[in-house]
């Protein structure tokens, strides 16, 4: 380890350094970059099935093949992430789906479009879970869960810079020149590869490891019975219970947000310029709930606000669908996003407190991209729902979602409580 650069284990009140903060832009713009990939093909849906008169069940799969993607990527990304480091792996999977959101601008069949997105997501799969990784380990564990919830904010800036790319383009030049965007991805992987180094507690967990002959990434230790002292729960129960937690909330956001900006324009009245206004409009209020979140989840504890917020969560979706007047739903609109995005703002910082360094980028990775696997199906469903009903009836009842996550979360430890112990340092997560 003394001749490879790494950046230093954090003391718990340390101060943030310059490096420090570079990491944590990095993550949040690895994570603007991807979420703006996946709503690309949202703001351009309309434009899209106006030129190919797809059925709203097939361009719902187009919508969706990235999170099926993004399992395979976001399982593959983390235990590669624990064998090979942080940043190896989210400078490979940057230049990846960069490649591949490029070349969506030609396609030009059903298939081909599903075939593209589902390459895309294999890259986006590392950014959310190996950029909260590494964040985590390089950060003080003071401010934790505020580290999350401002990369988080990369779920509110991604759509508002889809959905401005796609006000200035989409009139004058239709749907393709988007997706050339992803071109940016390049110049951050090579700056990021060249500037950050690798986090000392990977690198101490990794010199152990082959010492005693260990494998990193072990995907069968997420599901043992192994007691992992820090949280005082097995490793099992926290898989299993953070997994249906992560699947609920985000079945409820990918499936609606999916179809949000084309039922503003078929239900809502809305046309392109219009409602790209209100969709980047509707992510203020979700910057300012990230943060909100985040202060007091790193005072009080983690699963009392999570908790609060799924309920919340639930109301709001109810609410936001039954309002009809365009200053109402204007209005309405930030409030929306600030009471529904926070809960994943926690996500980052407190998955990386349920698993020990050895398995934490494969168990966060791996958890939340499973569940973004399964949810692939979650925008074609709800286009099949809404063909039968209306998007109105089908972005409404995603709202039980929410209420579905409140049960595994019942299941899950109170880490706030035990993050100032000795063991959690031992844990290689300061």
């Amino acid at each position: 380890m003394a001749n490879q650069r790494c950046m230093p284990i954090p003391g718990d009140n340390e101060k943030l350094n310059g490096m420090m903060i570079v990491i944590w832009v990095f993550a949040w713009m690895a994570l603007v970059l991807d979420v703006m990939d996946w709503q690309l093909v949202s703001v351009s849906a309309s434009l899209i099935l106006e030129e190919f008169n797809f059925p709203s069940s097939s361009m719902g799969l187009i919508l969706g093949a990235p999170l099926f993607g993004a399992g395979i990527g976001g399982l593959l990304s983390g235990v590669l992430s624990d064998k090979y480091g942080r940043v190896n792996v989210m400078f490979y999977c940057l230049i990846w789906y960069s490649i591949f959101t490029i070349a969506f601008a030609y396609a030009n069949s059903f298939e081909m479009m599903l075939a593209l997105r589902i390459l895309v997501g294999i890259g986006l799969g590392a950014q959310w879970g190996v950029g909260n990784t590494l964040v985590a380990e390089c950060l003080p564990a003071r401010m934790r869960i505020m580290c999350s919830a401002v990369i988080q904010t990369g779920f509110a800036f991604g759509p508002m810079l889809a959905a401005y790319i796609g006000k200035i383009i989409m009139p004058e030049y239709g749907w393709r020149p988007l997706f050339y965007v992803g071109a940016i991805g390049f110049v951050i992987a090579i700056a990021a590869k060249a500037i950050i180094p690798e986090p000392e507690a990977w690198i101490k967990t990794r010199d152990q490891a082959k010492a005693k002959g260990e494998a990193l990434g072990n995907i069968a230790k997420l599901f043992s019975k192994e007691i992992y002292e820090r949280t005082g729960t097995s490793l099992r129960r926290n898989t299993i219970a953070v997994f249906f937690l992560v699947l609920g909330t985000l079945l409820a956001y990918w499936s609606a947000f999916s179809w949000i900006p084309n039922w503003l324009v078929t239900e809502r009245g809305m046309d392109i310029v219009k409602s790209m206004n209100y969709y980047m409009f509707l992510q203020i209020g979700g910057i300012i709930g990230y943060i909100l979140f985040a202060f007091i989840a790193d005072r009080i504890g983690r699963k009392k606000p999570a908790l609060v917020v799924l309920i919340a969560s639930f109301i709001a979706v109810l609410i936001f669908v039954k309002i009809q007047n365009p200053t109402a739903m204007l209005l309405f609109a930030p409030i929306y996003s600030f009471i529904t995005y926070p809960i994943f703002g926690l996500y980052g910082g407190y998955m990386a407190e349920l698993f020990p360094t050895d398995v934490r980028a494969t168990g966060v990775n791996g958890v939340y991209n499973t569940a973004r696997l399964i949810c692939f199906f979650g925008p074609s469903i709800l286009g099949g729902i809404a063909a039968a009903t209306s998007f109105t009836f089908a972005i409404g009842a995603s709202a039980f979602m929410y209420l579905f996550s409140i049960i595994p979360l019942m299941f899950l430890p109170e880490t706030f409580i035990k993050k100032t112990s000795p063991i959690s340092n031992k844990s290689g997560i300061a």
